[in-house]
């Protein structure tokens, strides 16, 4: 590769000199050869970026989630091993009275 690279500059160095007679251009060439390459390193850099923060984020979710199951195991082991499984309605409000609701007026 480093090779390819040696002779298309000197071929365009000799064009530049020989057959344009302008050294300008050779440097005009060059630097647009060196801006694609340094573009491109720019490029993969931002993926292996995109990448570690992905991997960041996956460990960190899977050490949320591990946490969550725990507590979910533990709540549905809860529901499951009370006598009375069913609820109703006064049940999802603590200490609700019957006949009245959540702020205490009468349903």
């Amino acid at each position: 590769m480093k090779i390819a690279v040696a002779v298309v500059l000197l071929v365009t160095l000799a064009y530049s000199l020989v057959i344009a007679g302008q050294i300008l251009l050779w440097f005009v060439l060059v630097g647009i050869a060196a801006g694609v390459y340094i573009a491109w390193l720019l490029v993969l850099a931002v993926f292996r970026l995109v990448d570690a923060i992905e991997r960041i984020a996956a460990t960190r979710e899977a050490e949320v989630s591990g946490g969550d199951r725990t507590d979910e195991t533990d709540t549905q082991k809860t529901d499951s091993e009370s006598p009375n499984a069913e609820r109703s309605a006064g049940d999802d409000v603590a200490g609700a009275e019957p006949g009245r609701d959540a702020f205490g007026d009468d349903a």
